[in-house]
């Protein structure tokens, strides 16, 4: 019985994961730069705000699935703009795009820091592992259907937009939700204390 227990638990974060980062790909896959790192933006500092809420196995892999799916169709659209034009062009998108992720970052890392400190809730340092061990996924599952699609070099040549793409916009929203989240429980402690 606990074999089979833990076999639906795996099959529903599977189900989740999937569900989500499918979801959240093609939403952001299909807006602009802006609207794409606002919805990003939004799933990702929502999530942190609702991860001590979320219980259900399904419904918290498909939270992470959905931010990590935008987080990537996100970085398709920049990876894509940045390609068709010079770097002088779209200056105020690039930075309105980094602004809003930091923003998002330092709401997520606030929220996660900030949370009631209960048995069970889950810890800023796993919804980073969840969150990066699924965005790789998606991203290594993109550029693999490229390959399939389009060939080796059109694969490697977009991979390497994707990755610099992506790299950009987890910087922007790690770093200052990292930051955020220090300030936060440092701040805590001394209320605490």
């Amino acid at each position: 019985m606990p074999e089979r227990s833990e076999r639906s638990l795996q099959i529903s974060r599977t189900l989740g994961a999937l569900i989500g980062a499918l979801v959240g790909f093609a939403l952001a896959r299909h807006l602009g730069v802006v609207p794409s790192t606002l919805l990003s933006a939004l799933t990702l500092a929502g999530g942190a705000s609702l991860s001590g809420r979320v219980r259900q196995p399904l419904q918290w892999w498909g939270l992470i699935g959905a931010a990590a799916g935008a987080l990537v169709g996100t970085a398709c659209v920049l990876a894509s703009v940045l390609q068709q034009n010079g770097p002088e062009q779209h200056l105020a998108q690039r930075a309105l795009t980094v602004l809003i992720l930091a923003a998002a970052g330092a709401i997520a890392g606030h929220n996660l820091s900030n949370g009631p400190l209960e048995l069970g809730r889950r810890q800023p340092r796993e919804l980073l592992r969840s969150a990066s061990a699924l965005t790789t996924g998606v991203f290594a599952a993109i550029v693999t259907l490229t390959f399939i699609h389009s060939g080796l070099d059109p694969a490697r040549t977009f991979s390497s937009r994707l990755s610099t793409s992506l790299t950009i916009l987890v910087t922007a929203l790690a770093a200052p939700g990292w930051l955020t989240h220090l300030l936060t429980q440092r701040q805590r402690q001394g209320h605490d204390s």
